[in-house]
């Protein structure tokens, strides 16, 4: 039994990974293809539109639509804040990152964000900084800025990469640290479905706003395939790769899901390279061992802790006879 609980964890992070790491090889492609016509922002509005009907249809089959509307009235403007940075200001800038860098640059650059978080937590949350945090730091930082210099590797749609697409995917990975940061209270309140489930859902209304604002182009005679495109970004890319990966913590240690995040960034670089035809350089291929090395200095700490934290409530569960609640131990999880 064990061994199956395992095997059945190690597959559930194993498909959030492969979900992740996919996002950019198919919004390179959706730039690739219609380069012209797709507008960043517009897509970006589609993307998530998809993923919140998604959630919706899951939280009703759940019977947790209550709560989600619960937790949006507690906590309106905390989940306007996070949507706005972790919906419309991650969503849109590593979208439209996509459309200057090739996809392995694009992740590389975007999955930086391990770096940021930590440093936002020390500005504003009083996170504690060590040897191996700013030894990480300064490896990662100096990966991304080594891939930025090489500006090398190709595709089948551009002859080079451009440093604005790369700026845009660091951009998104800021982002992204700001939302992790500041999504800690509510995801340790409400639970990581529920609050991702608002999150996305605010965010799509937000990103609505925006295209109606800036009188964004809008699209919707859109192809087959590309509109299946946009369904695998929002269905998968976001909705079931979220639930896949918090529900592989009832399963694995945090360490131990974790580590599949260290494989994301490698396995873009191999989709890009078979789907994309992508040719990367020696510089690229430095710059992707520093950055892993630094996030895995920078993190390693922290899979420890949250490992301790996991099995210390699961054995107060058992001595007191209490309710093992999933999603506490997903807060657990991000509270680190």
């Amino acid at each position: 039994m064990a061994i199956q609980k395992k095997i059945l964890g190690m597959t559930l992070a194993f498909i959030a990974t492969v979900s992740w790491a996919s996002f950019y090889v198919v919004s390179r492609y959706i730039f690739g293809e219609d380069n012209d016509f797709t507008d960043p922002v517009f897509a970006t509005f589609l993307r998530f539109l998809m993923g919140s009907l998604f959630f919706l249809f899951l939280l009703t089959i759940l019977g947790k639509t209550p709560e989600m509307f619960k937790a949006f009235r507690k906590n309106t403007w905390m989940f306007v804040f996070l949507g706005l940075v972790g919906i419309v200001g991650e969503g849109v800038l590593v979208f439209w990152a996509a459309k200057y860098t090739t996809a392995a640059r694009c992740s590389l650059c975007a999955n930086l964000s391990p770096v940021f978080t930590v440093l936002i937590a020390w500005l504003f949350a009083g996170e504690k900084m060590n040897v191996y945090k700013i030894t990480g730091m300064i490896l990662g930082l100096g990966g991304v800025f080594l891939a930025i210099l090489g500006n090398g590797g190709k595709d089948i749609y551009t002859g080079a990469s451009c440093i604005i697409g790369d700026l845009l995917a660091i951009g998104s990975g800021i982002c992204w640290a700001a939302y992790t940061v500041g999504g800690l209270g509510v995801t340790k309140k409400y639970g990581a479905t529920i609050s991702t489930a608002v999150v996305i859902i605010t965010g799509t209304f937000l990103l609505f706003l925006l295209v109606i604002v800036t009188n964004r182009p809008v699209q919707w005679s859109i192809s087959l395939h590309m509109l299946l495109a946009y369904a695998y970004l929002g269905v998968f890319a976001n909705g079931i790769s979220y639930l896949c990966w918090y529900r592989a913590l009832n399963y694995l240690k945090a360490g131990e899901v974790g580590a599949f995040g260290y494989i994301s960034v490698i396995l873009s670089v191999i989709f890009s390279c078979i789907f994309l035809k992508e040719s990367l350089t020696l510089s690229f291929y430095i710059a992707l061992v520093c950055v892993m090395g630094g996030v895995y200095l920078m993190m390693e700490k922290k899979k420890i802790a949250s490992d301790e934290k996991i099995e210390n409530y699961k054995n107060n569960c058992e001595k007191y006879d209490l309710r093992k609640d999933e999603d506490i131990t997903e807060s657990v999880q991000l509270e680190l």
